[in-house]
This record gives C-alpha cells, structure tokens and sequence, in this order.
C-alpha cells in the first residue's frame, strides 16, 4: 500500500483553503492539498459572525435556489481525520456534501441555525472569490 492509499480526503471551503490562515491546522497534521473541486448546485454559503471568519456552507431543499462552490481537496490519514474533527469548534461540522461529479465526500458544514444568522455569500461561488470582492475580510 502506498502512502496515499491510507489517506482520507477532507473537502474545506473557508479559512482551511490553500494559502488560507487555518491552513496550518491540516498541514500540522500532515495533510497533503489535492487539488481544487464544485459542489452541486444545491448549497448556499453564509458568512458567520466571530475571528478568523469562516463560512457556513448548507444544503439546500430541493425546491430552493441553491449553487455551486468551489473547494479544495485535503488528504489525510484517518487518525488526522479523526484529530482534526474533535477540534471543530461549534457550529462547524463534519458530513458528506454533493459535488458536481456526482460524488458525495467528506466536507465541511454547519449547523442550518447558525448559518441562517449569517449573511449570504453564495452569489460569489466560493470564499475565496468573497475575499477577492471584498466581501469577506480575512485580517
């Protein structure tokens, strides 16, 4: 079995994207970045309140308007999948998010009653493009 073959994949959509300042907190656990991913069309993104800012991304039911968001891929070993989960703070939480693939993989979320404080973001199509437009401050 090869390094990679034990590893797990760990979708991020916020402050754990590549070059973003949690980022630390996959690499410090070994984590190895494989590349760049959509959801579905089924997903808004909201910006929480509180430091560093971070994003709720939540399905939406069928019927609702919903987007596409970019991610990124993380790959990690299960014990580091493991480590990094019971460090989530709340709202934050781990499930299986759809992606355009057709895919379902383990990523970010939030809890849907956190997310409807926020404010919406979902037009941007990722964090990373809300940072780019200044909608989102990241210090």
């Amino acid at each position: 079995m090869s390094d990679c073959d034990d590893r797990v994949e760990l979708v991020v959509f916020g402050a754990h994207l590549k070059g973003g300042p949690l980022v630390h907190q996959l690499t410090d656990l070994g984590a190895r970045w494989a590349g760049e991913i959509d959801t579905a069309p089924r997903y808004r993104m909201t910006l929480l309140a509180g430091e560093p800012p971070k994003p709720a991304v939540t399905r939406v039911p069928d019927g609702r308007p919903g987007v596409a968001l970019k991610a990124h891929v993380w790959l990690l070993s299960p014990d580091a999948l493991g480590r990094f989960l019971t460090a989530l703070p709340a709202p934050m939480m781990l499930g299986k998010v759809e992606f355009a693939d057709g895919s379902w993989r383990t990523a970010f979320g939030c809890d849907g009653a956190a997310a409807s404080a926020g404010v919406d973001i979902s037009s941007y199509g990722g964090w990373a493009e809300a940072v780019a437009a200044g909608a989102v401050s990241q210090g």
